[in-house]
């Protein structure tokens, strides 16, 4: 067998050709330098992702806020009863909560437990508050504990009177986000702009 079928066979069962003159492979310094500069922008780019995350965490709060109320809302007028959202600022959650008519008095509903804001996420900075420097137009600036809706879907207080004073704040550290409902029933989601120094709906 000549030299050059014996080199055919090498290379068809996967041996690598030797390097041609002139070639040569990555210094052990140029691999530092890669492993270098891969960290340093690694080390620029976490803190913007984090905070983007944190951001989008903080909306996605706000948005399951107005949903629950949402859903308060539309089960007072399908079953004809008072539904309320409780907000428990010390635990940053909230709840629905229905009125037992016979007990006078309102009650989690079955197989729904409180929800937490970031689903739990710990050290997300994220939390309810219990007022705010600056409120929406038109709405009050300290966080409501019970927002209640009567049978109608009309926001109303204990007495059952009713009320355009709704809302819930919640924030980071650096934004701030309000949920609120008007005296006719219509919920929205504000974020305060820094920028302009007010709020805007989202």
């Amino acid at each position: 067998m000549s030299m050059g079928s014996c080199l055919v066979m090498k290379l068809e069962e996967g041996a690598s050709p030797p390097m041609k003159k002139g070639e040569h492979g990555f210094s052990l310094a140029e691999i530092m330098v890669a492993v270098v500069l891969l960290l340093l922008f690694a080390a620029l780019t976490l803190p913007t992702l984090s905070s983007a995350l944190n951001a989008w965490q903080l909306n996605a709060d706000a948005r399951k806020i107005a949903t629950t109320l949402m859903s308060a809302r539309l089960r007072t007028t399908s079953q004809a009863t008072r539904y309320r959202v409780h907000f428990d600022v010390a635990n940053n959650s909230f709840s629905c909560q229905s009125l037992n008519r016979a007990t006078g008095n309102y009650e989690d509903i079955a197989d729904e437990s409180a929800t937490t804001l970031s689903d739990g996420i710990s050290n997300s900075g994220i939390h309810l508050t219990a007022d705010s420097a600056s409120g929406p137009t038109g709405f009050p600036t300290t966080s409501k504990e019970f927002i209640i809706f009567n049978s109608r879907g009309i926001p109303i207080t204990d007495a059952g009177v009713p009320t355009g004073d709704n809302v819930i704040y919640l924030s980071n550290s650096s934004t701030n986000y309000a949920v609120t409902v008007s005296q006719v029933g219509r919920i929205q989601l504000w974020k305060f702009d820094v920028s302009l120094s007010q709020w805007a709906t989202e």
